[in-house]
């Protein structure tokens, strides 16, 4: 059914099901990457597009091999979905928008380093009028933080905060608080300047 329905309704339903049994069929997981990836690439139907990335989210962490690498054709497509997941967030519609910063809540779960390749995407986000859109970004941008990126990424947020009110800026600072604590503080290489930062956020 997934390589030979043009039904997009009935795929929809079929790739839902698919990706409820991936939790236990390992084999299964790594046999729907590429004709998910075929579909994602053929269809013009942005439902269907992203139930099928959705789906691809959900079988990764599943669809490694009993040695624990990963199947062969799993870096490709992690690419076709972090591209894909792009063009979503880079639409003018809203709705959109906010189902791709979801996908890559989704993907950076087992493939990080494909959402860190998006950040200046992300980063863009915080200045998006709806504000999910905003509070998506920052989960984001909290989860694929490093020790590398930390300062930068703190100071960029301070800075966002500044502009920003209510609840809001209360989840501004929470992600800060979060990012410099996460790993019981192995990301923070200056404990000096760690400790100018909550002077800053104190006051």
């Amino acid at each position: 059914l997934l390589t030979t329905s043009s039904n997009n309704w009935m795929l929809i339903k079929v790739v839902k099901l698919l990706g409820s049994l991936v939790t236990e069929e390992p084999r299964l997981a790594r046999k729907l990457l590429e004709p998910l990836a075929t579909i994602i690439q053929n269809t013009g139907a942005k439902s269907l597009q992203y139930e099928c990335i959705f789906t691809v989210t959900e079988a990764l962490p599943h669809s490694r091999r009993e040695d624990g690498s990963e199947a062969k054709n799993a870096s490709a497509v992690i690419k076709i979905c972090a591209d894909y997941l792009r063009g979503f967030i880079e639409d003018s519609d809203q709705n959109l928008k906010y189902l791709g910063l979801v996908g890559l809540v989704k993907l950076m779960k087992s493939n990080i380093k494909s959402v860190i390749d998006l950040r200046d995407l992300v980063l863009k986000c915080l200045n998006d009028d709806d504000i999910t859109i905003r509070t998506k970004s920052l989960e984001l941008l909290a989860g694929i933080v490093s020790r590398k990126s930390l300062v930068d990424l703190v100071h960029h947020l301070l800075g966002h905060a500044k502009h920003s009110e209510g609840s809001y800026r209360d989840e501004i600072i929470t992600k800060i608080l979060y990012m410099c604590k996460k790993d019981k503080y192995s990301l923070v290489s200056d404990f000096a300047w760690y400790t100018s930062i909550l002077l800053e956020l104190a006051v």
